[in-house]
């Protein structure tokens, strides 16, 4: 928005979440939009995941998306989603960079024999509000 002036960053904004909507997987919906973030529910990781690296390659210019991905148990009411399951996804999300799909361990064990992705270890990450370090990967498409 500094750069470029609020409609611009708004059609940015506009075009990315149908871009979303358009490529998804049939099994995976889009729970809602916040600013410029769209928060996605799967059940399957492994799907949502394959999903993201190939998203995430669409973009080859500046601002380049990135993804956060989580497997676990969570809350549903009113169309939308809660708990501390959530909170470590979002979590993910603001440590992967621009271009990046990371991971937890949870989905790495979900991709570990998948024929065309590959997972790079980043390391235990803490997370805040997160007690214990969190296992990170970082998934790219197997070249």
């Amino acid at each position: 928005t500094e750069e470029e002036g609020d409609a611009t960053a708004f059609s940015v904004i506009e075009q990315f979440t149908e871009t979303v909507e358009a490529t998804l997987p049939p099994e995976a919906n889009i729970v809602k939009t916040i600013g410029d973030e769209v928060m996605v529910v799967a059940p399957d990781p492994a799907t949502l995941t394959e999903w993201a690296v190939g998203f995430l390659a669409l973009f080859t210019d500046r601002p380049k998306p990135r993804a956060g991905i989580h497997h676990g148990a969570v809350v549903f009411r009113d169309g939308d989603y809660f708990g501390s399951q959530v909170n470590l996804a979002h979590r993910v999300v603001n440590r992967a960079l621009g271009g990046e799909v990371l991971i937890t361990d949870a989905v790495a064990g979900s991709i570990a024999e998948h024929p065309d992705l590959d997972t790079d270890p980043i390391g235990e990450v803490e997370l805040k509000g997160f007690p214990v370090p969190t296992p990170l990967f970082v998934v790219r498409a197997r070249t």
